[in-house]
């Protein structure tokens, strides 16, 4: 049979997609600002149970959840540890029992916290501890404080993030101030809630990254390869019309609210979704664009789904490890020194 003739009969042929993942997501906030990103989550219609847990009850009573845990009741008569990591570390540790089966029974857990003060921070990293022990894999996102609340928290944020790090399979860090940035004019509510919008989506397009069926299948061991030692993350997240992917490779790593390099990465998990009209080759092209700045060595995973409502349309969401962040400069992975300009990567579809 001729190549010709080979191609002819598989174009012929009608494929079924595998069914939707029945992977089982927990998305825990801890503490205040987690709380609160906890109410804002539940609005955007993500497939995973929402749980906040907290020292301050009275804070409960603004928050939108599926499950809330209050803590440290003892120590604290409901209220908050007044800024002590210290004392939220000792609660967190307390409660690590009552924490563990809340927790238990998820396939991936996402902890969410504000650093710099003491739930955030200090019991943060005990309780992403415990959800690494019910055998899930743990994904931390942590915002850094603004850097006029003071040295003392910004310190403290620090000192967590370390802490997340030695907890959770991987962390990614997000910073308030560079939101200053981009959205100075914004109300304080609605600045908090673009952030919170952008950790929706991170959630979001990574569940259904391994959940949604794809022909260049990505599943749920190739995320737990990619990000099991991941070390410090980052998602990227882009849009772009078909017939100028570089665009979209831009868009993607054009990331406004995440201070980290990329360069030197040591893993990537690539996803592309596009109408019927996408090609192989452009999948290449893309994928091809977006790792060109990292390690030769790194470990890559390339998926793509074919979703009618992308018609002319791309959509990318690529997870990075191993990247480098300013708040922790000496443990994380070796930052190449090339030109590092987004217009280099892109050059091999302009």
């Amino acid at each position: 049979m001729s190549l010709e003739h080979l191609v002819k009969d598989a174009l012929s042929l009608e494929y079924d997609t595998r069914a939707e993942s029945d992977i089982r997501i927990k998305v825990v906030g801890i503490g205040g600002a987690g709380s609160n990103s906890i109410d804002r989550l539940s609005r955007q219609k993500i497939k995973a149970e929402m749980i906040a847990i907290n020292t301050d009850k009275a804070h409960f009573s603004i928050v939108n959840a599926h499950k809330k845990v209050l803590i440290g009741e003892k120590l604290t008569n409901g209220h908050g540890t007044g800024g002590d990591p210290s004392l939220g570390e000792q609660i967190a540790q307390m409660a690590a029992h009552e924490v563990f089966h809340v927790l238990d029974g998820a396939d991936i857990i996402f902890t969410l916290a504000g650093l710099g003060g003491g739930t955030g921070s200090g019991a943060g990293p005990i309780i992403t501890e415990v959800a690494k022990e019910t055998g899930a894999l743990v994904v931390s996102i942590v915002t850094m404080p603004f850097k006029p609340e003071g040295k003392r928290r910004w310190s403290i944020a620090e000192q967590s993030i370390e802490k997340f790090r030695g907890s959770a399979n991987t962390v990614i860090v997000l910073d308030n101030n560079r939101l200053l940035e981009y959205a100075p004019k914004l109300p304080v509510k609605k600045a908090f809630g673009v952030m919170d919008y952008l950790v929706g989506d991170i959630i979001k397009n990574l569940a259904e990254t391994v959940t949604l069926p794809s022909m260049m299948n990505i599943d749920f061991s190739d995320l737990k390869a990619i990000m099991r030692n991941g070390g410090t993350s980052t998602i990227l997240y882009g849009e772009g019309n078909y017939y100028t992917p570089q665009d979209a490779v831009m868009d993607t790593l054009n990331n406004p609210l995440m201070d980290i390099d990329y360069r030197g990465a040591s893993g990537a998990l690539i996803h592309i979704t596009g109408g019927t009209e996408m090609t192989l080759q452009t999948v290449y092209r893309i994928a091809e664009g977006i790792t060109s700045g990292i390690r030769d060595d790194a470990e890559v995973k390339i998926g793509a789904r074919v979703d009618g409502n992308y018609t002319k349309k791309l959509k990318i969401t690529t997870i990075l490890t191993g990247v480098h962040t300013p708040y922790m400069p000496n443990r994380n992975a070796e930052v190449y020194q090339d030109s590092g300009k987004i217009s280099d990567l892109i050059s091999f579809v302009a």
